[in-house]
């Protein structure tokens, strides 16, 4: 993980000879001076001053000296917590969980993985409520290895889905909206109001449902959202927006309210997970296969 001759040089400093340091290494004063002339070398300034009488630091070895230091723990660290990741990879599945991705099938579903296979482990890690959904993708597999939730096509080479069921297309609205009373919208109801949707090509289904809308009810205007975040949600609140949504999504924000739509557009709910999945991740996908069938 590291240039091994800085466990030399260190080892040289520390006992300020290269004798001395060839004997706690159990090589010869000569392999310790080519290690450390290749440092140097590398390096491109001396490291040590020497003398008849010894080594001692340069100021430029001293800051690397402490330095290197660091390094080497931090590469320590960071070759166990790999080693860590590699051993529970085969019986542990990491499942990512936020206020958007949260648990909403998992939960039942584990229960049933579990008799199927009962060798396999499951571990929650928070999510965080990242900017943008590169973000999101490019901590799969690294921080967490599977998450449940709705799926955009876009996403089509950042990750592997799992369709376990269809939802369909809703409108959340504030407490005080005009229509928050309403059971059931048509799509005239939302004539002369403002949608909150994801920008164009993030989801074919979303996609076709506003082009549908430009073409039959152009009084209708549309705000694009790179990404739903809370704020998202709060936005529509504030502003007495209607947000192109889904039933899952309901729980999010307390003051907003969820109807749903007339239109037979739905987008697909599943498991998320990570395009080189681990060993316990496809176990887990392998058993929920077994199950959904």
């Amino acid at each position: 993980m590291y240039n091994h001759q800085l466990d030399t040089f260190i080892k040289t400093a520390d006992l300020g000879s290269f004798g001395k340091a060839g004997e706690a290494l159990y090589i010869s004063s000569t392999a310790v001076i080519q290690q450390i002339n290749l440092l140097e070398n590398l390096c491109g300034f001396r490291l040590f001053v020497r003398t008849n009488h010894g080594v001692k630091l340069t100021p430029a070895g001293r800051s690397l000296y402490e330095d290197a230091k660091t390094m080497i723990r931090f590469s320590e660290e960071s070759l166990q917590k790999a080693r860590l990741l590699a051993e529970s990879s085969e019986s542990t599945l990491r499942i990512g969980t936020s206020l958007l991705y949260k648990c909403r099938i998992l939960s039942d579903l584990w229960p049933k993985v579990n008799e199927i296979q009962p060798d396999l482990r499951i571990e929650i890690r928070p999510m965080k409520e990242y900017a943008n959904r590169t973000t999101v993708f490019s901590r799969l597999g690294l921080d967490f290895d599977l998450f449940e939730g709705i799926y955009a096509s876009a996403w089509d080479g950042s990750c592997m889905f799992l369709e376990l069921s269809r939802t369909p297309v809703c409108c959340a609205v504030s407490r005080n909206h005009r229509l928050a009373n309403t059971s059931e919208l048509s799509m005239q109801d939302l004539n002369g109001e403002v949608l909150v949707m994801p920008v164009k090509g993030v989801a074919k289904e979303i996609d076709a449902f506003r082009d549908m809308i430009i073409h039959d009810y152009p009084s209708v205007k549309i705000i694009d959202s790179d990404y739903y975040g809370v704020d998202t949600f709060a936005l529509c609140e504030m502003n007495s927006y209607i947000l192109i949504t889904q039933p899952v999504y309901q729980d999010i924000h307390p003051n907003l309210i969820t109807i749903p739509l007339q239109t037979d557009i739905t987008m697909p709910y599943g498991l998320i997970y990570a395009k080189e999945p681990t060993a316990a991740t496809l176990k887990f996908i392998k058993a929920v296969r077994k199950i959904s069938e």
